[in-house]
């Protein structure tokens, strides 16, 4: 994980999961669980009898399940930040990583064989389901200064700056980008769920070209 460099705030946990095997059974099970009940029905006592520990455990690296679910969407924000800058280095030119920077926001993930533990595709498909219940809370500000948004806005700012290298004299890069990656989290949730809110029945590729062709005709001079 250190070689990987994927950053998550210590506000984030009790115990860092990372550092021992049980930490990482917990974070393997609570993504398999989040994902099979939903975050509504998750509890600690059931992802301590599914790594056959106890809820006790759990809590000692995690003060509630929303904390939980915020480190797992920074580690998902994390991981995707670093899987950018590496296929940054392959593109030449800022359009280039723009596009390929929306791709990553979409379409499914491939399983990271350096990190065992976690299922990149399910956590992916996670973040879709579940991120906005971390920020629609009465402690948004609270958390805001504890971090827990801190993996998101540097997406943020990662595309932004692309956004300023295509046209240096765009004033909206972060109100673009944020818009764009929820736009590219709940379209997804639409199309599986309410296909009436989306026009991507074809699939995850029919999100790409919409969020690109948006995206570029807001950045590009006219």
């Amino acid at each position: 994980m250190n070689a990987l460099n994927i950053s998550v705030s210590a506000k984030l946990y009790n115990k860092n999961p990372e550092e021992t095997d049980l930490g990482k059974r917990i974070l393997s099970k609570s993504i398999e669980l989040m994902e099979e009940m939903g975050y509504e029905h998750l509890t600690f006592k059931k992802i301590g009898l599914a790594i056959e520990s106890t809820e006790a455990s759990v809590y000692r690296y995690f003060q509630n399940k929303h904390q939980l679910l915020a480190y797992l969407i920074n580690w998902y924000w994390g991981w995707l930040e670093v899987k950018m800058a590496q296929e940054f280095m392959m593109l030449n030119s800022a359009e280039d990583k723009l596009k390929r920077a929306i791709e990553l926001l979409v379409l499914p993930m491939d399983e990271d064989e350096r990190i065992p533990h976690i299922d990149e595709g399910t956590l992916q498909h996670l973040v879709v389901a579940e991120y906005p219940k971390i920020y629609l809370t009465k402690e948004v500000d609270a958390e805001n200064e504890e971090g827990y948004f801190l993996g998101y806005k540097r997406i943020c700012d990662t595309l932004g700056n692309l956004a300023l290298q295509i046209n240096p004299d765009y004033k909206y890069p972060h109100s673009l980008f944020s818009t764009v990656i929820s736009a590219a989290q709940s379209q997804q949730f639409f199309t599986e769920h309410l296909p009436r809110l989306s026009d991507a029945a074809t699939g995850r590729g029919a999100i790409v070209e919409f969020l690109t062709e948006m995206t570029l005709n807001s950045i590009q001079k006219r």
